[in-house]
């Protein structure tokens, strides 16, 4: 094969190797490879004709960015794109929001900590379990707890000093 093969085969693998990293996982190795391909593509370029090789390189520090950017952005309308970049979730799939008045329920009610509070853990009161936030200080599992009021959508509690004796 002669030299305008091989540069031809050199700049064909680089694109192919570009394709292959938006739908393979390779951590960035096909990247290399395929900025390695490019580079000996444009290094033999160079030596064949100044000229060409200056076009080559200009062409690839435009079209590597590129492709790759396009790439990056289209891979979703790709029928395996969804596989490994699943759409955001619309607000009616994500559930319902916050309803603070659940939360609300448990404030002056006495339940016992799930999980160790440090200070977030999980509580239970009336056989619901319900992530709270001490007071102050943590709370080991299996304490009493009394709930004492709302911070920032959260249960806070306290450590039920009348029972933990």
């Amino acid at each position: 094969m002669d030299s305008v093969g091989v540069i031809l085969l050199l700049y064909l693998a680089g694109v192919v190797l570009i394709a292959a990293e938006l739908v393979l996982p390779s951590h960035g190795l096909l990247t290399i490879a395929s900025l390695v391909c490019f580079g000996m593509a444009v290094y033999a370029t160079f030596g064949h004709n100044r000229t060409l090789g200056a076009i080559a390189a200009i062409g690839c520090v435009v079209f590597v960015p590129t492709m790759l950017f396009l790439g990056i952005k289209f891979v979703t309308y790709l029928p395996m794109g969804n596989q490994f970049a699943p759409p955001n979730p619309t607000r009616e799939e994500a559930g319902p929001a916050f309803d603070r008045s659940e939360c609300e329920q448990f404030v002056g009610a006495q339940g016992r900590a799930v999980t160790p509070l440090r200070p977030i853990g999980i509580c239970e009161f009336n056989g619901r379990r319900v992530q709270c936030v001490s007071e102050s200080g943590m709370i080991d599992a299996g304490q009493p707890v009394n709930g004492v009021g709302l911070q920032m959508n959260t249960l806070e509690v306290r450590l039920d000093e009348s029972q933990s004796a």
